[in-house]
């Protein structure tokens, strides 16, 4: 983009350049005009693709396994590089407090009390490893797959 905007400008540069140099006639202040015209439609069609691209959607797979080993499992539709935490909340699988704080302790609607039992959530990736990182920080891809499992101990 950087590149583009930089060739547009000096376009526009050597247009009015050689508009002053010929004396500024109106046929060439014409061309000038409709030459810079020409040049900010050209940058403005890029970055209205640029910006469709960059908000890409993206499906990802969510699992869920309760205290008493039921699995359920939902398809999120997310915008590529959404955050975890903002597309559990939307999908109502934690509160939208716990996805600020980014720290779960209540997964569709069971709590893991740690201090009454030592019940926590995990949360592991496709490859079923625990995460380094909680909701909050992590970015969603087209194809990801996270899962919450209620752990004791």
């Amino acid at each position: 983009m950087n590149y583009l905007h930089k060739f547009a400008v000096l376009t526009l540069s050597a247009v009015l350049s050689v508009c002053l140099l010929a004396g500024c006639g109106a046929s060439a202040s014409s061309t000038a005009s409709s030459a810079a015209s020409s040049v900010a439609s050209s940058v403005a069609a890029s970055e209205v693709a640029s910006s469709a691209a960059s908000k890409a959607q993206a499906t990802v797979e969510f699992t869920v396994t309760a205290a008493d080993g039921s699995v359920s499992s939902v398809l999120l539709n997310v915008t590529d590089g959404e955050k975890l935490s903002t597309a559990l909340a939307e999908a109502g699988i934690i509160s939208q407090e716990e996805a600020e704080a980014g720290f779960v302790t209540t997964v569709n609607g069971e709590t893991a009390d740690y201090n009454k039992d030592k019940a926590w959530w995990c949360l592991t990736d496709a490859a079923g490893e625990m995460t380094t990182v909680g909701v909050a920080d992590i970015e969603l891809h087209d194809g990801d797959s996270y899962a919450f499992t209620y752990t004791k101990g």
